[in-house]
Parts: C-alpha cells; sequence; structure tokens
C-alpha cells in the first residue's frame, strides 16, 4: 500500500474514531447508557404500584435500624384502587366511614387540594421480600422516623376533623401495626404544607425542624429564626429566638457589590440545622442575590452571605451564642455522616457554582474537596450541583451539565446539549463514578448502610426495588 493512501486512511479512521468518541460521551448521559452498577442488588418488589407513583414531595423509601418503609401516591382518576383488607384505612380511621360528607364539611381537604383527588400508600419490607401494605389515605403524606426508627410519623396534608385547626399527624410505635392521632399539632410554629416538612432527627427524642426566617427591622429582643426544637419527638417544641433577624434585604448585597448596578427580583434562600453533640449545635441561613453581570458582556453574577447562630445547651435549654456572618459563602447542601464528618455543598465564587467541601466541626471553616463531577466529562461543561448525599463512608452527588458543541462543528448556529446524573465517591469527593440511573430514578438513600435505592423509570407495574451499595 502507497505510504500516502495508508496516511490517508490513517487520518479518516481517527476522525471516524474522534466522532464516534465525541458521540459516545455526549449521548449516553443523554440515553442514560452505561454508568457503574455497584454491588447490585433486588431490595424488594411492590405490586400494583409503578416508579411514576414516587415523586419528589414525600414519597419514596425511608431506610431505618428497625424497618424499610415506601411511600406512594397515585391519581384516584387514573388508578383504579382495589377493595383491601390489607393495612390501616387512616381516613375510614379518622372521619368514620363516609369521608365525602366530612369534606362536604370542610373538615377533609388536602393541601393540594387544587389537583385530583390522590391516594397514599404506606408499604413495609417483609422478610420474603415484598413490600407489604400497612396504611393508606385519601390525600397527600410523608413518612418520617426518629433516629433509632422505633417511631415513625407520617405527616399529612388533611385537616383536622370536627373543625379543629391544624394538619393530621399520624404516628406508629409497632412498626406500622396501629396508628395513632397526634393530639397536638406537629410543629405548629412553622405553617406552610406539613408533606413538605423535613425534619432532622438527632436521636430517639431530639429533632429539629425550620421554616423561614422573621424578617424585621425593628430592633427587638426577640426574633424568630423559623427553627424550632423539641426533646420529645416533636410532640411539643420551642422556637429559636435571636436579638435580631437572621436575614439581610437587598441593600447589604449592593453594598458589597457596588459595581452591580442592577440587581434582580429573585434571590435564593436555605436554612441548615446541624447537632453537633448533646451541648453544640448551629444554624447556618444563606442567602444569595442576583444581578447583571458588571462586564456588560451578559449574564447574570451573585453576591452571597451567610449569617451562623451558636447554640450551647445549659440546664437542658438551647441558649444563642453568638451570631455572624460571613460574605461570600452559600450553603446549597449540608449533611453529616454520624461519626464526626460534616459535609457540604458550598458556593464562594459569584456564579452559582457549587463544590463538595468539609467543615472543620472545631473552627467551623470550610476545605474545598473538589469539583462537582461533569456530566459530559471530559468534554467542557457548565455543571450545576442539584443535592448531597452524606452517608457513612460514602457521597452521591446529582449535576446537572450544559455542553456546548463547538462552532466548527456546529456551524451555522448556537447549539447545546444538556443532561443529569448522578455519581457516587468513596474517597470523599476526590474522584466520582457516574451511576447507571439517573436523578428521576432514585427513590432513597440509606446513610448508614452507604446505599442509594432504586427503580427503573420505564418499569409500569409490580415494579423491582433495587440498591447499589456505594462502600
Amino acid at each position: 500500500m502507497p505510504r500516502s493512501v495508508f496516511i490517508t486512511r490513517l487520518v479518516v479512521a481517527l476522525l471516524i474514531g474522534a466522532a464516534l468518541w465525541y458521540i459516545w460521551i455526549i449521548a449516553s448521559p443523554k440515553l442514560e447508557i452505561g454508568g457503574a452498577s455497584p454491588d447490585q442488588q433486588q431490595l424488594g418488589t411492590l405490586q400494583d404500584l409503578s416508579p411514576y407513583d414516587f415523586d419528589d414531595s414525600g414519597t419514596g423509601v425511608v431506610v431505618t435500624a428497625q424497618g424499610t418503609w415506601l411511600v406512594g401516591r397515585v391519581d384516584d382518576e387514573y388508578h383504579r384502587l382495589e377493595p383491601t383488607t390489607q393495612g390501616v384505612n387512616l381516613t375510614e380511621q379518622l372521619y368514620g366511614k363516609n369521608p365525602k360528607a366530612s369534606e362536604e364539611e370542610g373538615t377533609y381537604s388536602g393541601f393540594f387540594s387544587g389537583s385530583k383527588p390522590q391516594t397514599t400508600f404506606v408499604s413495609r419490607l417483609g422478610d420474603d421480600g415484598e413490600f407489604k401494605p400497612v396504611a393508606r389515605l385519601s390525600g397527600g403524606a410523608s413518612l418520617v422516623a426518629s433516629a433509632d426508627g422505633a417511631r415513625v410519623f407520617l405527616l399529612t396534608d388533611l385537616q383536622r376533623p370536627n373543625g379543629a385547626d391544624g394538619q393530621v399527624v399520624f404516628s406508629s410505635d409497632d412498626q406500622g401495626k396501629t396508628w395513632t392521632l397526634l393530639a397536638d399539632d406537629f410543629f405548629p410554629g412553622i405553617g406552610g404544607a406539613l408533606v413538605l416538612l423535613d425534619p432532622y432527627f438527632y436521636s430517639k427524642n431530639e429533632v429539629w425542624a425550620w421554616g423561614l426566617p422573621e424578617e424585621t427591622e425593628d430592633e427587638s429582643d426577640s426574633v424568630s429564626t423559623g427553627v424550632y426544637y423539641s426533646s420529645v419527638g416533636g410532640l411539643h417544641s420551642t422556637p429559636i429566638m435571636t436579638p435580631r433577624s437572621l436575614l439581610v434585604g437587598s441593600e447589604y448585597a449592593s453594598g458589597k457589590r457596588p459595581d452591580i448596578k442592577q440587581w434582580h427580583d429573585s434571590s435564593d434562600q436555605v436554612t441548615h440545622v446541624l447537632q453537633l453533640d448533646a451541648r453544640r449545635a448551629y444554624i447556618w441561613v444563606s442567602q444569595r442575590f442576583w444581578g447583571s453581570s458588571p462586564d456588560g458582556k451578559g449574564g447574570n453574577v451573585a453576591a452571597s452571605v451567610t449569617t451562623r447562630v451558636e447554640l450551647t445547651r445549659t440546664a437542658g435549654t438551647w441558649q444563642v451564642g453568638r451570631i455572624e456572618r460571613e460574605d461570600g459563602l452559600y450553603i446549597t447542601d449540608l449533611g453529616s455522616n454520624g461519626e464526626g464528618r460534616v459535609l457540604g455543598l458550598i458556593d464562594q465564587g459569584s456564579r452559582g457554582q457549587a463544590v463538595v467541601a468539609e467543615m472543620n466541626t472545631t473552627t467551623l471553616a470550610w476545605q474545598p474537596l473538589g469539583d462537582v463531577p461533569n456530566v459530559f466529562s471530559p468534554l467542557a461543561a457548565s455543571t450545576q450541583a442539584q443535592r448531597l448525599w452524606v452517608g457513612r463512608d460514602s457521597l452521591m452527588i446529582s449535576t446537572y451539565s450544559e455542553h456546548h458543541p463547538p462552532r466548527w462543528l456546529y456551524w451555522w448556529g448556537d447549539a447545546n446539549i444538556s443532561a443529569g446524573a448522578v455519581f457516587y465517591s468513596r474517597d470523599w469527593g476526590q474522584g466520582w463514578k457516574r451511576l447507571a440511573l439517573d436523578d428521576h430514578g432514585v427513590l432513597g438513600f440509606d446513610a448508614a448502610g452507604d446505599r442509594v435505592i432504586w427503580a427503573k423509570q420505564s418499569q409500569r407495574d409490580d415494579v423491582g426495588i433495587h440498591a447499589y451499595g456505594l462502600r
């Protein structure tokens, strides 16, 4: 073969190979092809429901030290329910066998009253590998458990019967065999939709919950942080008050960034609470204000600030200590591995780009561990972290990336391709591997066991619930 022909064929082969490699890199996450399946196992099966019956509003799998629970929700119009004697009918227990009458009297209405009627199922994994129904109710609900798993709460969007104020909460101390209506409201000071509440249990009875901090410009001796603490499992709670509001206004951001001339109305705000030991706890309130880039080249920039509150327990009561603000810090997510390590997604820049970092529990300083994984790596892409899960010995993160093909490849206009993916790390964020699932398939995370619980979105009925071991 002549040398010129060989070189020509080699160049063509290399170009074809490069094109195929490029297509594979951008197509595999978009089409959910590939990814690792570490220690894959079937956790259990669930009859009559599909992955489409789970969303981000309180449904999914909750793993405790005493059992594995599954909460699903169906639209009554599209899913005809067969009569069953399995599990407790909580609607009948609450309103009697004629809930329609209660609904007409205004005592039975869900938070999602504008949507179509729904039914929530609660199941528990049995020894035979099947999720057994333990309860159902007409409406929305989410399940939370005490730290030891001995008590579970079902937070619902149902109104209390007989015209009483507040939303219904059931509890079970026997792993779902019987359910008791709480006599008092569960963290009533927070307000809002109870099914969206995400309480944080530090121990069997110690639990924290939070809403929005109080905004006030007036001088006051006590302003609500929006955080509540309970030493009796949420049955009674005490608000955490501070001498001044933890929030700052937009004028604070403009004072820190006078070069930004045009500020937007939109802003981000999030609260985190973490109890480090029996005597120390902290509250973080992060705010991020967005404005137009001062260089005039388009795009947005942000000014961030985080207010931290130190809490010390004295004689059984939490006392507010130092209140400090840290400019240029926004904490997107925060979690503890239960063995002294605290990790989070933090943004210390002006573009909303978070990194994985570890907090020194003595100095409270943050040490970045690495960038969040790019879905289209090694191609250039802008990546946003969506959520971080902290396990005992692992991390899991969901990210969303957007890649712009080079203009010489797509010369007739601007183009972009985007996709989301879930990654895990066994070395605390130093290296990441993509999992063979997307974030829509994640049903739960077992932090103590370093497992992610998932199901295939393509499966319609009698779905198999799977797990990946991340250790």
